[in-house]
């Protein structure tokens, strides 16, 4: 792969607010050559999209949650906006390649599959708008291009696919079946604390006591044979959760982990105090495989990445890849369909 730096960096930023207000055509600056084939800013719209579509609702998240952003938080040494750089700049080429190896070998879309590609660019317009999709530059025409090419990339993907060997039998064999042992669970719950994590406040003392008063009713009401809808139709302050976890994983607290593996199918745990709130627990399944299930179809499909990544890199090496790194550093991702939008 080559690398070729082209822009004065002034002439980068220049053409970079080009885009901001509409990607001039006068002023497109490839960003990717592949076999003399150049590739622009619009091409690389819909994954850029993808990306900020649910980075910036991530960002949002963080901040109100963690105290800091997604974008910039770094993992491994690389901040997620660096992350989703690369996996975009990758996505364009990959799907581009495997595009073109599939034309080469005669394949086409179906009309099944070009109907499947309609109905997802209708469901997009209906789930946002044509206008907003416009003005980041996902154009009708713009997005039937890139998901036909990227429909066509994975046709060919899925032809590769037929020649790998995978051992699902094997790989199954190799996890731990107890280890992903999972609990489902669902719960009535008062909360006796106020505020956001990581400081709570606990509430006063009276409002304790009638929130215990509220779970005794309702504890007393559920050996009667009433379901949980109704105590929450009946009381306003009773909340309602549905909780699944491998013992020992930090998602529910230890005492409510504690308290539901004592549980058979079906049974309701006593009133139980976490350092949250009260609980009523009511055991949907003590010993689930979904999180097994997972963990061998998550191993299945590591094993194929691995074997496509072998084969793809060989077919990737006999491509001429130039990438013009003076003008993709000028592109700031998680900002760029929000910028737009917001002009």
């Amino acid at each position: 792969m080559k690398i070729k730096n082209k822009l004065p960096i002034l002439l980068a930023i220049t053409i970079l607010a080009f885009l901001f207000t509409g990607c001039n055509p006068e002023n497109k600056i490839p960003i990717v050559t592949i076999n003399d084939k150049e590739f622009y800013m619009k091409d690389f719209f819909y994954d850029v999209y993808l990306v900020e579509n649910e980075g910036n609702q991530l960002e949002k998240y963080y901040k109100d949650n963690l105290g800091y952003g997604y974008w910039d938080y770094e993992y491994e040494g690389s901040t997620m906006r660096e992350m989703a750089k690369s996996s975009v700049l990758a996505s364009v080429v990959m799907y581009e390649i495997l595009s073109d190896e599939a034309t080469e070998k005669g394949m086409i879309l179906n009309q099944s599959e070009l109907s499947a590609n309609k109905s997802y660019i209708n469901n997009l317009i209906h789930s946002s708008s044509m206008e907003e999709l416009e003005s980041i530059g996902l154009t009708y025409t713009v997005l039937k291009s890139v998901l036909e090419k990227r429909a066509l990339g994975d046709k060919y993907r899925n032809e590769l696919s037929k020649n790998f060997i995978i051992d699902e039998n094997a790989i199954r064999n190799s996890i731990d079946k107890t280890a992903y042992k999972e609990y489902k669970t669902e719960s009535l719950y008062i909360p006796t604390v106020t505020g956001t994590g990581p400081t709570f406040t606990p509430i006063k003392e009276e409002a304790f006591k009638s929130a215990y008063k509220t779970m005794l009713k309702a504890d007393q009401e559920l050996e009667n044979g009433v379901e949980f809808d109704a105590l929450l139709n009946k009381y306003s302050d009773l909340k309602y959760f549905t909780r699944d976890f491998i013992y020992g994983d930090n998602t529910p607290e230890k005492v409510y982990q504690e308290a539901s593996i004592t549980l058979k199918n079906d049974e309701y745990s006593p009133i139980i105090k976490t350092d949250y709130g009260y609980y009523i627990i009511h055991m949907l399944d003590n010993n689930s495989s979904d999180k097994y299930e997972q963990a061998v179809q998550d191993a299945v499909q590591a094993e194929e990445d691995t074997q496509f990544d072998a084969v793809y890199n060989k077919i990737k090496d006999q491509y001429d890849i130039t990438i013009n790194f003076e003008y993709w550093d000028t592109v700031n991702i998680g900002s760029i369909t929000a910028t737009i939008q917001d002009e």
